[in-house]
């Protein structure tokens, strides 16, 4: 190895790939040299990072790219052949632009990961009680529910297709600090309790519950005293409770639009705005 720097053999040194001797010899040289035991920190903390990422993704191709250049620095004490291919020179285009796809396709990953729904229980989604229960954050008269103006970030059902009343809605924070809506109509005599939040099931509830295939979508029948049908529409998770039949509520969810999750750009969209949220301080 070098008298004035690791090198490439730092590298070896955290695989494990020295012998020994070797490994002695490295170690001692870390505790002389501040230069390479700040690259030797630098390493070992984004090696943990990455491996612990909760986005699993592989960014071999990334740490080797942000590495290339912390070595061109260090390598300035090291000889001309070994400055030369710390700094990258005469690298094969095409193995620069796999490096760059790498880096560009392990950002899409991040942000997909970042704009994925948060995940929401057959428990949180069963509280329709409480959460009717719970001070509105805000309230929506009959009118603006039938309008859907002010409710368009939510689903709402073919009102005048389906034969039902709007009562009154409201969005309400729960236990755990999300945000819920909550919807009263009717449906002839009988008062139905609507529950929205954004997220996605968890449980896999077609193993425990009834299920129903009501207009495309899994309903599933959580709940007898009273009558309660919890499924996902799109993006948001949504509990019909009533002291009714299990028909009426199964017409009630076929009035709500059947919408797919969001797909691959739109969830990369929505990590753009969360990290740019966490930018602005919002």
């Amino acid at each position: 190895m070098s008298d004035a720097h690791l090198g490439n053999r730092i590298h070896d040194l955290l695989d494990n790939r020295l012998s020994a001797e070797q490994t002695a010899d490295a170690m001692a040289h870390l505790d002389a040299c501040a230069d390479c035991r700040l690259r030797w920190d630098d390493l070992r903390s984004a090696r943990e990072a990455l491996r612990t990422s909760s986005a699993g993704i592989d960014m071999t191709f990334a740490r080797q790219l942000l590495d290339r250049d912390h070595m061109a620095e260090v390598a300035r004490g090291e000889s001309k052949h070994v400055a030369r291919a710390a700094s990258g020179r005469g690298h094969n285009p095409v193995l620069m632009l796999a490096i760059v796809m790498a880096v560009v396709g392990a950002s899409v990953g991040v942000l997909y990961s970042l704009g994925a729904p948060q995940e929401v229980t057959l428990a949180a989604a069963e509280g329709s009680a409480d959460q009717a229960a719970a001070v509105p954050v805000s309230f929506y008269e009959a009118s603006k529910m039938r309008s859907g103006d002010e409710l368009r970030d939510w689903a709402s059902p073919a009102w005048d297709s389906a034969d039902l009343v709007p009562v009154e809605a409201k969005v309400v924070t729960d236990s755990a600090g999300g945000i819920v809506l909550v919807q009263s109509l009717l449906s002839g005599l009988d008062t139905i309790v609507i529950t929205e939040q954004r997220g996605e099931l968890v449980d896999d509830l077609a193993e425990r519950f009834p299920t129903v295939d009501v207009a495309g979508s899994a309903v599933y029948l959580v709940n007898e005293n009273p009558h309660q049908i919890v499924w996902q529409c799109g993006e948001l998770v949504i509990s019909a409770t009533c002291d009714c039949a299990v028909d009426t509520l199964e017409s009630v969810a076929a009035s709500f639009p059947s919408d797919d999750p969001a797909g691959v750009l739109a969830r990369v969209v929505d990590g753009v705005e969360r990290i740019a949220d966490v930018v602005a301080g919002d």
